[in-house]
């Protein structure tokens, strides 16, 4: 298995965690794995460009760059990296926010979409 798939079956896995989690009903748990699929999916596929990235404000970037403006990567698709972004840090870091079952659903959906539109790409 290359390095691509290697981190493609991590998104893969994170994207189990969040369901598993939700079933469970630890949204926040299952945010934080949602967020952490379309993470990996998007630095698989920048690393098959040969892009590699540190950060993940730099991954994020890159990806619009590399796929949206440049592969035709659907780009209301990819706006799901930003917005689960956020939904990430405000459930990892903000003490006072409390996650409804809905906003984890949507989480997920939106993961599941991201992950099989970067499967196009592959």
């Amino acid at each position: 298995m290359d390095e691509v798939d290697a981190i493609f079956k991590r998104a893969i896995d994170a994207l189990n965690d969040a369901e598993f989690n939700f079933s469970y009903e630890r949204y926040n748990v299952s945010i934080n794995r949602s967020y952490y699929a379309v993470f990996y999916a998007s630095k698989a596929l920048l690393l098959k460009k040969g892009v590699e990235t540190k950060r993940h404000s730099e991954n994020l970037r890159k990806f619009g760059f590399e796929y949206v403006v440049n592969d035709n990567f659907d780009a209301k698709i990819a706006k799901i990296l930003s917005i689960l972004v956020e939904d990430r840090t405000r459930v990892d870091y903000d003490f006072q926010f409390d996650v409804v079952k809905i906003q984890a659903k949507e989480a997920l959906e939106n993961a599941e979409q991201f992950i099989k539109e970067c499967e196009k790409f592959l």
